[in-house]
């Protein structure tokens, strides 16, 4: 039987225990309940309930803690255990080296997602007024990122969930930008989504739902559990919102406008097949650094010989 946290934490001096004690205690806990970095974990989760980094926690480790302090390190501790991801418990998470608020409503952005953000800004950095459209912002991870990094851009962000778009929009008030990020509720799959974007745009990015309804059960539970499955699923073969994109896209760029997809491992074929037969030229893949093909570019030129595709 797996021990209860905080069981054994007792006030008075019958049982004094230091932060450092409780601290171990924690992480041979979440150990036991297979959390990848316990120790780690529960050095995060102390911090937060201490309001210390991890440098000022570790010269705090002989402090004793308030009964009021070890309750809520044993609550947190707990719903850890339970495969409750450490970003939703804390509220936050880092990514472009900028912290993000994210909640139950928001996928929790990845590092895979920051080459998707690099290549874009690598892209795009000397140009002057660039318009870019992220489609599925989600927590606003992507737009806020490159509201941030490209000074003279102008982002618009959709996402078909209100309370996802909530959470973007105090993402990028957080980071003084919402007035560079205009936030709009659609849904890509609609009929006149493109006519309703104010096309065109220069860039248009996306982070799609690409796990297929045959792989969703392989995940991790703390994904298949707790984060939204419509941000992470797409209900069949994992191409769906690709091919929508895709097709849209060339309605939505301007002549030699590019199109930034993330893809899962082993689609990088696939989704440059799909902008292939729609006509997008210089179709490449970049990997991420674990070498995984992650980032898909293609470039829409239909415009400039006079084409123009229809829904």
């Amino acid at each position: 039987m797996k021990k209860k946290i905080g069981d054994t934490f007792v006030v008075g001096s019958e049982k004094i225990r230091s932060l450092r004690d409780i601290v171990k205690e924690a992480a041979t806990y979440l150990k036991t309940s297979e959390i990848e970095n316990p120790r780690l974990d529960a050095e995060r989760l102390m911090g937060d309930v201490l309001g210390l980094s991890r440098a000022e926690l570790y010269l705090s480790f002989d402090r004793l803690l308030k009964a009021s302090e070890r309750e809520r390190y044993k609550n947190l501790v707990r719903r850890r255990a339970a495969h409750q991801p450490l970003q939703y418990i804390l509220g936050e998470t880092e990514f472009m080296a900028l912290s993000f608020k994210v909640t139950p409503d928001v996928l929790i952005p990845r590092p895979e997602t920051e080459i998707l953000v690099e290549k874009i800004i690598e892209t795009a950095k000397n140009q002057a007024g660039i318009r870019i459209l992220d489609i599925g912002t989600g927590s606003g991870n992507i737009a806020v990122s490159l509201a941030r990094y490209l000074k003279s851009a102008d982002v618009v962000a959709v996402d078909s969930s209100p309370k996802a778009l909530s959470v973007a929009r105090e993402n990028a008030r957080m980071h003084r930008v919402e007035g560079k990020v205009r936030f709009l509720q659609s849904d890509i799959r609609e009929p006149h989504f493109a006519q309703a974007m104010d096309s065109p745009f220069d860039l248009v990015v996306s982070n799609p739902p690409y796990i297929s309804a045959e792989a969703w059960d392989d995940l991790p539970i703390e994904i298949r559990q707790y984060e939204p499955k419509s941000a992470l699923c797409d209900g069949e073969d994992g191409l769906v919102f690709f091919r929508i994109i895709a097709q849209k896209g060339r309605q939505l760029l301007r002549s030699d406008g590019r199109l930034f997809f993330e893809v899962g491992d082993g689609q990088h074929e696939e989704v440059k097949n799909i902008l292939r037969k729609l006509k997008y030229q210089d179709v490449v893949a970049y990997p991420d650094l674990n070498g995984i093909e992650r980032v898909v570019v293609g470039v829409w030129t239909g415009n400039a010989r006079g084409i123009r595709s229809r829904e």
